[in-house]
């Protein structure tokens, strides 16, 4: 049996480096999104999307995956310190690559920053059971409700990656751009 694949390192906040989920809660409040579900695709440290969808008076909700200990540490620590917060806000341990779609709720925005970024050469092996990078923005995209949201990030380290995989999705998905906000790409389900 194989070892989960799990990013051994973590992240904490520097806007400077990475603005994307602070630019998120950005595109959140200008766009008046309130009484959502999200998912978010990396948490950092930080957790600086589920602290402020907890605390802005939104009632959003935040299902947020890590796959560093540390990380998941952080929010271990986070809600056990501000208890109000976990109401609003839940992370979790994994490898979103083996993420069934069966537990998950179907989501008002999805947030796919790190699409890309964490695939390990035996990701999508028979062995291990997770799928490709596609095959994750397919199933997101297929829990993602009609009208409902789904952003990248576009400073993303594997954005020159990425991006070919979103321009392809982009033409064969039901989703319509919807533009650019700060240093995300917005994109709406049409069906």
């Amino acid at each position: 049996m194989l070892k989960m694949n799990y990013w051994t390192d973590k992240w904490d906040l520097d806007v400077a480096v990475c603005p994307c989920d602070s630019h998120f809660n950005d595109w959140v409040a200008k766009n008046k999104i309130k009484n959502k579900l999200i998912y978010h695709f990396g948490t950092g440290t930080h957790h600086v999307i589920g602290i402020k969808q907890a605390t802005n008076k939104s009632n959003n909700a935040v299902l947020a995956i890590t796959a560093s200990k540390e990380e998941y540490d952080a929010y271990i620590q986070l809600s056990t310190e501000k208890a109000k917060v976990s109401k609003a806000y839940v992370a979790y341990f994994g490898d979103i690559y083996l993420t069934n779609p069966k537990i998950l709720p179907d989501f008002d925005v999805v947030t796919m920053f790190h699409l890309c970024e964490f695939f390990f050469p035996n990701t999508a092996s028979k062995s291990y059971g997770g799928m490709t990078d596609e095959k994750l923005l397919d199933m997101f995209t297929a829990k993602t409700k009609k009208n409902g949201h789904i952003l990248f990030y576009m400073g993303s380290m594997a954005w020159a990656k990425a991006l070919p995989i979103v321009q392809k999705w982009e033409k064969r998905a039901p989703v319509k751009r919807v533009g650019e906000f700060k240093t995300l790409l917005v994109f709406r389900k049409t069906k």
